[in-house]
């Protein structure tokens, strides 16, 4: 009877085994955590954005923490195009407001326009087409993953995103100009389409 017993506790107890065993395989692996890195060894660039060279102006897009790499590295690039597009914006607004008298205009008039959606819309779509990706590099931290990148995008894009952007501005003031109500509003619809005929010329370069 001792002996009986002790086998079929034994049987049992394998069978508890087997079963523990079969549950831990269904199971899915938890995917690894991030380990936090201890003083990351950042390249320059991804503090200190390196001049113009060849022709191509560099701009830098650092993340947030992101749980995934590809998350992170896709705001990593979203951040170096609207790093661009800012740039972009304020040069275009800093050398239009020193124009803006020239033909009249206030700076209201200017900076509504400038950053008026439409005009950062074109801006945008034109950045984001040619600017690429030329350096990555990136931090492990508790929480996730925090991503940097260095992207480059020829001058000669960002000049032209400007031109394009200023001649649309004009055909849209000269069409006011031809549906103005008054002889003050036409003369100043005028004015515009003729400061963005002209920043269309001049562009991103003096």
């Amino acid at each position: 009877m001792k002996v009986q017993s002790m086998k079929k506790a034994a049987a049992q107890l394998f069978t508890v085994l087997a079963l523990l065993a079969l549950v831990g395989c269904a199971m899915p692996t938890p995917p690894p955590e991030p380990q936090s890195q201890s003083k990351p060894d950042r390249p320059d660039w991804a503090m200190t954005e390196p001049d113009d060279e060849d022709g191509m102006k560099h701009f830098v897009g650092v993340s947030a923490v992101y749980s995934t790499e590809q998350s992170a590295r896709d705001n990593a690039y979203e951040k170096a195009t609207e790093r661009a597009v800012q740039f972009l914006g304020n040069f275009a607004k800093g050398k239009s407001l020193r124009m803006a008298k020239t033909f009249g205009l206030k700076a209201d008039t200017i900076n509504e326009t400038i950053g008026g959606r439409e005009f950062q819309k074109q801006v945008y779509g034109a950045v984001s087409r040619q600017l690429k990706a030329k350096q990555w590099y990136y931090e492990i931290k508790s929480d996730g993953y925090i991503y940097f990148v260095l992207t480059r995008i020829p001058i000669s894009v960002l000049d032209d995103s400007l031109k394009n952007a200023h001649a649309n501005a004009e055909k849209d003031a000269r069409k006011r100009s031809k549906d103005a109500n008054t002889a003050a509003a036409k003369e100043q619809a005028l004015n515009e389409a003729e400061f963005h005929s002209q920043m269309s010329k001049d562009g991103f370069m003096d």
